[in-house]
């Protein structure tokens, strides 16, 4: 005989929405009747079952009844334990009972948001209000009544997920999901994830019910060890119990069945150990990066830095990482997850930290870093997306410089994570105190490991498709011929990205021969995958390139299919979703942080896909914190954001009389548009790539190209003068970036859309195979701006000497800067290759160590310049003034030194014997002279040639028209050819 809490309300007339309505005390009162009752009928605590009443109803049943059956059972296990103190058979009994009912809800929580098509499919109406399913009933059966023995506690009490009796709940609610119309594959990756969170669900009971259930603390480290032993219940008892550190760690344990993105299986079904390089004296060793870290908790005078590129598992590894510590290295260590994002900064370290702390309306950090135990773990996530400040680049140092007063107290534990790049923003700073470690691209075995576990998840065949696809491809090669593709194979979160195309039979050969075409550039590789991937999401906009493979369900297929693409949708057209889309990230993208703010609205359909909802406490009602969902994707998003906004400058309506008007048709209107757009801080390389590649598959390309590149150089022109700051246009797009709370000012302001201005007209230029003229044409004296390209670089280096390094590495490379004006401007490590710097005046200049192969510097004037180290590789010196200029280490191969002034050069004297040779002059009286002489000479007045990569004859010291040299073409991939493949993954598979 057992004991049904339902039928016993139901007896006593007492409906569950009049039950949900009780207070606790009222709960209490209920309980305590039962537990009556059962005295009455000499029940006891086994004899209650509550999982196998709710996975006897039916979905909409349990959607109403499980939160109240809940509160009953944890009253249940009070009220009993008050009468006679459990058994640990019985208290574990109750308890599972409990937690798994709780991670069960949790997952229908998820499901509903996610909107799942089979939860329609459950809720169709049945004649009878118990699911008639043979097997479910059969099964629910040797959950009720239950004979849980003393050491079958013990092991569910150990093993949790691995033990019989979960295995046994595990198999009734398999049943359960598939009688609600669930496939049994994806009823069993939902049953696999309520197993994940459920130690932390059983964590939670034990430390509330903390006296009912003594016996179970240990199990799960609650508390702190104390010496309090008690007779009555046979256990060593913890002498304090903090609940709200307690609750954190289950929090950390329940947050493991968190979908991933938006799919069946969470991140820790999929996850693999990663593997790192420590920055050491000899660091080419990799090394397990789990292991490594955990290393560094006995070494408390250091931060230890954890590295690498977005999409490497930097986040996944922190979130991984601290449900382990939480549930095995605890009471040793604590650890504490902050997303530096989230942080506002404060008056001190503590305080800015406990801004973005999860649990800051509960507890103040203070109260746990003010404590010698346990010491705590700082998982601090994201460096380089700490939010900006009104003195951006001093806060992020004082934050730095804190972190290290901090650590130097040798009383807790940092472990940062940040970019590469962000990283080496800091160089100049980075203090001995740092222990660094650079996450590596997944090796053979990662990989190996890697289709293992999507084989679980997904299905042999699955995943044997891909890998061979993969394979067939050559991108597990070492020397693959696609080595830009196969890069995103040795990434995880690319890696899963490229599996849910395949799946979908949206990743074919079109991939690989734009894979093989953009070799130089993977812009137009990773817009194609993500924008595949909206495609897959929203299944729009159909295009007849892609072949999408049968959609069939069951075991070996798991397709997004038209119902849950249309329970996205929700009625709305799929354009419409994108606008939406592309409106929250342009807001995300203005305010200069990783998440925004917004307000509540009924109409909101943003995919989980794309965006998770941050749960934050804001000072704004009836609001919710939106961030994206992981940083690649939001690149994407804002990409495809700014080149949407872009193209609105292309566009053209008709007036009455039919005449073709662009819809922003005013320079000043245009000059708006583009500091509402550019303003808010520096475009990234990535946005900035992705967005030209947006405009580049855009189907009217020829006529956005040229329109867009005529009405941003107008734009540009007017930029160069100070027009739009005198018109109080970027005045009025302060405002707008102020009320999304980015602290940008007047001066940052103008300087960014300059900045992003050039960055984007260059990649168009370049992506058209025009060259880009940023001083403008110099025989037109109206158009002219020689100081154009200083004032920009000058006001770059003022404001981020990270942002001077972007500007450096790429964007001067091949552009045409005939007659600027750049004296005196630090130039060292700028990469001019290909570029005409004809006529142009570089008096002064710092150009150490710059890239000067194949540019054309021909009358340029470079007195006292400093060249040490410079790279002049088929470099045009014709005419060029060099005198006084420092030209130690330079790299002169091939340089043409027609009439090359080097008066008071300091160079080398085999450099000097070798300029002599090929026509450089050393008398700067006879440098002049010639100059006055070939002006007046019609016949030695040569046009300079603007073009960018002609290269120069060493062998004569007259100027001639010389044949460019091509390389030879390389012969297409052989995608067949294994090579070196290093992957076993294949042979598993025959094997299996």
């Amino acid at each position: 005989m057992n004991l049904s809490i339902r039928h016993w309300l139901a007896e006593r007339q007492l409906t569950i929405s009049y039950t949900s309505s009780l207070c606790v005390g009222q709960l209490a009162g209920i309980a305590y009747r039962i537990v009556q009752d059962m005295e009455a009928k000499s029940l006891i605590p086994l004899d209650i079952c509550t999982l196998a009443e709710v996975l006897a109803l039916p979905l909409d049943a349990v959607e109403q009844e499980i939160t109240v059956i809940i509160l009953l059972t944890e009253s249940l296990l009070r009220s009993l334990s008050q009468k006679k103190a459990l058994k640990r058979n019985e208290g574990t009994w109750l308890a599972f009972q409990i937690a798994y009912l709780q991670a069960l809800e949790q997952v229908l929580h998820q499901e509903t948001i996610l909107q799942r098509p089979w939860l329609e499919r459950a809720k169709i109406p049945s004649p009878t209000p118990i699911l008639q399913d043979v097997l479910l009933q059969g099964l629910l059966k040797t959950l009720s009544p239950g004979k849980l023995t003393d050491t079958q506690a013990e092991q569910a009490l150990s093993l949790v997920a691995d033990s019989l009796l979960v295995q046994q709940m595990n198999h009734a609610t398999v049943a359960w999901f598939v009688a609600n119309g669930t496939e049994e594959l994806k009823a069993k990756l939902l049953t696999q994830r309520l197993t994940h969170s459920l130690p932390g669900y059983l964590l939670s009971v034990i430390a509330q019910n903390a006296l009912a259930l003594a016996q179970l603390q240990k199990f799960f480290r609650v508390g702190t060890p104390g010496d309090i032993h008690s007779p009555e219940l046979g256990a060593m008892v913890a002498d304090k119990i903090d609940l709200h550190r307690e609750n954190y760690r289950a929090s950390l344990l329940q947050n493991l069945s968190t979908p991933l993105l938006m799919e069946y299986f969470s991140l820790k079904d999929i996850y693999i150990p990663l593997v790192g390089i420590p920055e050491t004296a000899n660091d080419e060793q990799s090394v397990d990066l789990k292991t490594w870290v955990q290393e560094q908790l006995t070494d408390l005078e250091t931060i230890t830095v954890i590295e690498s590129a977005p999409g490497y598992g930097k986040t996944s590894f922190c979130q991984m990482w601290a449900a382990e510590i939480a549930r095995e290295l605890y009471p040793s260590w604590m650890p504490v997850v902050i997303r530096l994002r989230d942080i506002r900064y404060g008056q001190n370290l503590i305080e800015t930290l406990n801004s973005g702390f999860a649990f800051n309306q509960q507890i103040h950090l203070t109260t746990w870093l003010g404590q010698d135990h346990p010491r705590c773990i700082l998982l601090l996530d994201g460096l380089d997306e700490l939010p900006p400040a009104s003195q951006s680049k001093r806060t992020k140092t004082i934050f730095i410089q804190q972190l290290i007063q901090f650590q130097a107290q040798h009383q807790h534990k940092i472990v940062l994570t940040s970019r590469s790049t962000t990283v080496q923003e800091f160089a100049p700073e980075i203090p001995p105190q740092w222990r660094r470690i650079t996450i590596q691209q997944l090796t053979a075995n990662e990989l190996k490991l890697w289709f293992q576990q999507w084989t679980l998840i997904q299905s042999l065949p699955v995943a044997q498709n891909f890998f061979t696809f993969l394979k067939q491809a050559g991108l597990f090669t070492s020397k693959s011929k696609l080595p830009e593709l196969s890069a995103l194979v040795h990434q995880p979160f690319m890696l899963y990205l490229l599996g849910v195309l395949h799946r979908d039979g949206l990743l074919d050969d079109g991939i690989l021969q734009l894979a093989y075409n953009q070799q130089n550039s993977n812009s137009s590789l990773l817009w194609e995958i993500y924008h595949r991937l909206q495609q897959w999401l929203l299944g729009y906009p159909l295009t007849g390139n892609i072949r999408a493979s049968l959609q069939r369900q069951g075991l070996a297929h798991i397709h997004r299919t038209q119902e849950a693409i249309a329970n996205l949708l929700a009625g709305h057209h799929p354009q419409d979703v994108i606008d939406q889309i592309q409106t929250i990230s342009l807001q995300i993208l203005h305010s200069d942080r990783h998440h925004i703010t917004l307000e509540l609205t009924p109409t909101a359909n943003l995919p989980p896909f794309y965006f998770q909802k941050r749960h934050r406490i804001t000072p704004i009602p009836n609001s919710q914190t939106i961030a994206f969902s992981h940083p690649n994707l939001g690149t994407y998003l804002c990409a495809e954001a700014v080149a949407s906004q872009l193209q609105i400058l292309t566009q053209c309506q008709a007036d009455i009389y039919g005449t073709q008007n662009f819809v922003i048709d005013s320079p000043n209107g245009v000059a708006q548009h583009l500091y509402n757009l550019l303003g808010y801080g520096i475009l990234t390389q990535e946005i900035a790539e992705l967005a030209i590649a947006s405009l580049h598959h855009q189907p009217i390309n020829h006529f956005t190209g040229e329109i867009l590149i005529q009405r941003l150089e107008s734009f540009w022109r007017g930029y160069c003068q100070g027009r739009w700051l005198d018109e109080g246009i970027a005045h009025t797009a302060l405002s707008y970036f102020h009320s999304l709370h980015n602290p940008v000012n007047i001066e940052q302001l103008n300087t960014y859309v300059g900045i992003n201005i050039f960055f984007l007209v260059g990649g168009i230029h370049k992506e058209i195979q025009v060259t880009f003229c940023p001083c403008g044409n110099p025989s037109n004296s109206t158009e002219f701006y020689p100081e154009a390209m200083l004032m920009l670089l000058s006001k770059a280096r003022l404001l981020d000497t990270h942002v001077i390094k972007c500007i450096h590495s790429e964007s001067l490379a091949g552009i045409n800067l005939s007659g600027a004006s750049l004296s005196q401007i630090i130039l060292a490590g700028a990469n001019f290759e290909q570029t005409n710097l004809t006529n142009a005046v570089l008096i002064g200049a710092n150009l150490a160590g710059v890239n000067l192969s194949d540019a054309n510097l021909s009358d340029a004037n470079l007195s006292d310049a400093n060249l040490t180290g410079a790279n002049l590789t088929n470099t045009n010196l014709t005419n060029a003034n060099l005198t006084g200029a420092n030209l130690t280490g330079v790299n002169f191969h091939d340089a043409n030194f027609t009439n090359t002034c080097l008066s008071d050069a300091i160079i080398s004297e085999a450099n000097r014997e070798t300029a002599k040779f090929k026509g450089a002059l050393f008398s700067l009286e006879q440098f002049q002279a010639l100059k006055v002489l070939l002006s007046q000479q019609s016949y030695f007045n040569i046009q300079n040639s603007t073009d960018n990569t002609k290269h120069w004859d060493h062998n004569t010291h007259d100027i001639g028209i010389i044949e460019n040299v091509e390389g030879e073409i390389s012969s297409p991939s052989n995608l067949d050819d294994d090579g070196d493949d290093e992957t076993v993954f294949y042979d598993q598979f025959n094997n299996s």
